[in-house]
């Protein structure tokens, strides 16, 4: 009895200061109250939203049906107005624009002119080409009668 007691002694304060059972048991009812309420809970959602379903299913789909059936006809000359319109753009944009007379008698103006000014600046370049080849022969006589007057050797 006197160890029974020793050790009952020495457990008391293990007992006092251990919290692990009581938290333990704290989490367990916390778990168990969350899920019952969670459960309660989507299942009521589960019903409103069955609900919900079978009245859009009843009503909205013969309310849906008599309108698409009144306006669809509406609904299928407008697309068809829609796409006589596109095809009408596509036909203009794809047509090629002529062009007016003015544009081309001023184009082949300038052609002209640009043929005209190249004929005259290839004329120039000649004559600028032929003007220092004479140059050149001149400097080469005067160089020559140099060489001869001065009796230098070539």
């Amino acid at each position: 009895m006197l160890g029974q007691l020793g050790r009952d002694l020495l457990n008391v304060e293990h007992r006092i200061l251990d919290h692990r059972p009581f938290v333990n048991g704290e989490i367990n009812h916390f778990l168990n109250e969350f899920e019952l309420k969670r459960n309660e809970i989507e299942v009521e959602t589960l019903f409103k939203v069955t609900e919900t379903v079978g009245d859009l299913k009843y009503d909205l789909l013969e309310r849906c049906l008599s309108l698409s059936t009144t306006h669809l006809k509406e609904l299928g000359q407008e697309v068809d107005n829609l796409f006589l319109g596109i095809e009408q753009f596509l036909s203009k944009a794809q047509l090629p624009k002529e062009q007016s007379e003015t544009l081309t008698k001023s184009r082949e103006n300038r052609v002209l002119k640009r043929d005209s000014f190249l004929l005259d600046l290839n004329h120039r370049y000649d004559r600028v080409k032929n003007s220092f080849e004479e140059k050149e022969e001149e400097i080469d006589e005067l160089y020559s009668d140099l060489q001869v007057k001065l009796n230098i050797p070539k």
